[in-house]
């Protein structure tokens, strides 16, 4: 399965795009947050998280504190 046929990709990269033009880096529930935002289920958030970072879309900053980043070329 393309990561793209994931339900509510589109949807999620576009909420971590909002993430990314407003804060840059962000904690997980801001990501939460927006993503009910955007309809999308807190379940579907909790598998969508690490299946962009697998992917190389989201990256942890894990000496931030955990904070989150949108990969640049997204």
């Amino acid at each position: 399965m393309e990561i793209t046929e994931i339900n509510h990709f589109h949807e999620f990269l576009e909420a971590l795009h909002f993430l990314k033009h407003t804060y840059k880096k962000f904690p997980k529930f801001m990501i939460e947050i927006v993503a009910e935002n955007y309809g999308i289920p807190s379940q579907e958030v909790k598998e969508l998280i690490p299946t962009f970072i697998r992917n190389g879309i989201l990256k942890i900053l894990k000496n931030e504190g955990y904070y989150y980043e949108l990969n640049e070329d997204m």
